[in-house]
């Protein structure tokens, strides 16, 4: 299996190259010191951060797939020092009031979440950040999480596997472009010379046959 990125505008880099610089720069500025307040530095950090990974270039090779996926998840862990206030005044839930209708998140979706999880306003966010990206509406919070779906598949392809997407494909009986079945009905895949059956368990997807 090969994996074949798109090809990355030059206005794109440009635009992710600035703000890498700044999210550096925010940083590099905050106190690392025990005990100093590093709470007016943390939304920078956050904002610049996020705008990086939703500009970020295409992945061409695994070193740049897992810099991008570690760098994600280390910004997941900044995000979580974050109150939810002020990770609304950062990133806004946008004015779409007809999620309903689609089966889509929306306005009120993203309130009821928050109010689901028991979040005050003045309340770090901490562990509760994931369910919260996964159910707010707000574009460069969509974008943040796909791109981390992203960096997760493009490791996986680069490792041979199914990306996350056609795993899941496969797992509910769809025939996919990298897929088999064998004469027990088996959905198979070939990674590095060897058979591998995907198994429908929420532990653990793939077996390997040797």
């Amino acid at each position: 299996m090969e994996y074949a990125p798109e090809t990355q505008s030059i206005e794109e880099m440009n635009k992710h190259r600035i703000y890498i610089k700044a999210y550096i720069r925010s940083l590099k500025a905050c106190p690392t010191e025990e005990g100093t307040d590093q709470s007016k530095y943390i939304p920078k950090i956050v904002y610049y951060g996020v705008k990086a990974v939703c500009t970020y270039p295409k992945l061409i090779t695994p070193d740049e797939a897992k810099t991008c996926f570690e760098f994600i998840s280390g910004l997941k862990g900044i995000m979580s020092l974050l109150t939810l206030h002020e990770f609304m005044n950062l990133f806004p839930i946008e004015k779409v009031f007809d999620g309903a209708k689609y089966e889509m998140k929306d306005y009120y979706s993203t309130l009821e979440a928050i109010s689901e999880l028991g979040l005050e306003p003045h309340e770090k966010i901490g562990e509760k950040i994931l369910k919260l990206m996964m159910e707010y509406m707000n574009r460069d919070i969509m974008d943040f999480a796909v791109q981390g779906m992203v960096a997760m598949s493009a490791i996986r392809r680069f490792d041979d596997h199914l990306d996350l997407m056609e795993e899941f494909m496969a797992t509910q009986g769809m025939d996919t472009e990298n897929t088999f079945r064998n004469s027990k009905g088996d959905v198979m895949y070939v990674r590095h010379g060897k058979t591998v059956k995907l198994k429908l368990n929420k532990k653990q997807h793939i077996q390997i046959i040797k």
